[in-house]
């Protein structure tokens, strides 16, 4: 199949360099492209792995699992405030240093010979020191990563000294929504599963809503803003060097498709439940329950002008995807936090969270209550697809992928990931080269 240049105004046709032919399935069921992907991305770029809140008080700490780097790291508030992250290898014999994912401590200590270490890492005593011959405690100190803090989200960089800060990670496409009320939004719930499929066959399920109409069927079809075709084309997408976004509008008749009622109240809550009295009941007294319960007021119009950019009036959510590997969905006045990690290259660790405001009534934490099971319907059937789609990968009677407009954001995902392949392999082969040249000249 040829490609067939995309019509002016559509969305490949903005972002023409990404080309509209047929992506290639290999990527998605090749065991040596996952170990390519873990040695020139996961290990070199930054990776999202926490909320600030987890962590509030110096000594609190978390240990993160990240198999496509290798290792877990130990992500700890010191007592200066700031939040460390080091791999959870003691400088002695290799144990682990935690064994907890969570806790508080003073001091980490080794179990297996005592060794201990501060909250930096440093090491601060070695048992039978003298026994070890002059040891430099300053050499010895628990190896660390990279870690900085961007709205709250905690991000680690395997590389402890990174060629791009978080900063200029970030700012270039998300720069525009700092100040999104993160901090507000206190309690929540979450869900971790582990699937059986490439994680980028994962991810790509959420990155686009071509399927929202047929494989949300039963829980969220009536929420969304049709076309006449029956899907649910997107307000807009943004493609950059890195990450992407996309946003979508909602039915406003409807509690999921109008989130703004709960803490809006008035015209918007009546709107709402101007269909779902009679169609969804439940979503209705839900919404009735909780409103004017939020302890925060979230006014649409203090929200930073990257979010919702179309400034629609129908506005959703827009999906942010901060590469390689995490998903954030804002709404007006809560947001979904979503990693897909790889264990393999057929196994992906998906872990689910979901942040809103406190609710300060019964009826309000009756609405969270709703929203939770909602959410998790959704979740479930997102997930319905994803193993069968990656065994029907993996008996190779398809070798391409054919993609429509509305998923450019699965083709920005392939073209970025092939792009830093290529460009660190190369790079790769050229220092080896001159390597050798320098050893034949020797």
């Amino acid at each position: 199949m040829n490609e067939i240049p995309a019509p002016e105004g559509t969305l490949t046709a903005r972002y023409a360099h990404l080309g509209s032919g047929l992506i290639p399935v290999e990527p998605y069921i090749s065991a040596e492209y996952y170990e390519r992907e873990k040695a020139h991305i996961f290990k070199k770029t930054w990776l999202q792995v926490g909320r600030v809140e987890e962590i509030p008080a110096a000594g609190d700490y978390f240990v993160k699992k990240l198999d496509a780097c290798d290792t877990e790291v130990i992500v700890v508030r010191n007592k200066q405030g700031q939040i460390r992250a080091m791999h959870n290898v003691c400088s002695h014999r290799l144990n682990q240093i935690a064994y907890d994912k969570t806790g508080h401590t003073r001091k980490f200590f080794c179990k297996f010979h005592g060794w201990a270490y501060d909250l930096d890492g440093k090491l601060t005593g070695v048992p039978d020191e003298k026994c070890f011959f002059g040891i430099d405690f300053k050499d010895y100190a628990l190896t660390r990563v990279a870690c900085d803090v961007w709205q709250g989200f905690i991000f680690v960089n395997m590389d402890p000294d990174p060629k791009m800060s978080l900063d200029d990670f970030m700012k270039p496409m998300y720069g525009d929504i700092e100040g999104y009320p993160f901090d507000k939004m206190t309690v929540g719930f979450a869900w971790e599963t582990v699937v059986d499929c490439n994680w980028k066959l994962a991810l790509d399920a959420f990155q686009e809503a071509y399927h929202v109409a047929y494989v949300h069927g039963n829980s969220i079809a009536d929420a969304i803003d049709r076309s006449e075709g029956g899907s649910m084309p997107p307000l807009d997408a943004l493609c950059g060097d890195l990450h992407r976004r996309l946003s979508l509008a909602g039915n406003q008749k409807s509690v999921y498709g109008n989130p703004k009622a709960v803490t809006s109240g008035g015209v918007a809550a009546s709107e709402a439940l101007s269909d779902a009295g009679s169609k969804r009941p439940i979503a209705a007294s839900a919404l009735r329950a909780g409103i004017g319960s939020a302890r925060h007021a979230f006014p649409l119009d203090a929200l930073p002008k990257g979010v919702n950019w179309t400034q629609s009036a129908n506005w959703l959510f827009d999906i942010n995807v901060v590469f390689p590997d995490f998903y954030l969905s804002l709404r007006p006045n809560y947001c979904q936090a979503y990693n897909f990690r790889p264990i393999a290259h057929n196994r992906t660790l998906l872990e689910a969270r979901v942040y809103y405001p406190e609710m300060t009534t019964p009826g309000g934490r009756f609405f969270l209550e709703y929203m939770k099971v909602a959410l998790r319907d959704v979740l479930l059937e997102d997930l319905s697809t994803l193993e069968r789609t990656q065994r029907a990968a993996e008996t190779g009677v398809k070798k391409f992928m054919v993609l429509q407009d509305n998923e450019l954001l699965v083709r920005h995902s392939y073209h970025v990931i092939e792009r830093l392949l290529a460009e660190a392999e190369a790079d790769a082969e050229g220092k080896a080269a001159v390597s050798k040249a320098e050893v034949v000249t020797e």
